[in-house]
């Protein structure tokens, strides 16, 4: 309960940059901007803030699936981990 609580408030901040989605499946989705980079930082943030260590990138697309890949919008899907991803 506090992890969501500590995402949704996070999502909140950030709403103008990203929007974060806890899935049922104990995994998260963020939409951000383009790069690989962008989605371990932003991943990484938003686990510290929920009491975790790191995050670990389960899968990243596009959000418009017509763009080339790795172009636009795109979105990741990760899990929160108690020890440091490398």
């Amino acid at each position: 309960m506090t992890r969501s609580t500590v995402l949704l408030c996070f999502c909140v901040i950030f709403a103008a940059c990203t929007t974060v989605k806890i899935n049922g499946d104990d995994t998260s989705t963020i939409e951000h901007e383009t790069g690989a980079e962008v989605a371990k930082d932003l991943t990484t943030r938003v686990c510290q803030r929920a009491g975790q260590q790191g995050s670990e990138i389960i899968s990243t697309v596009n959000k418009d699936p017509d763009l080339p890949a790795g172009t636009g919008k795109q979105i990741t899907t990760f899990r929160c981990v108690a020890a440091k991803q490398p």
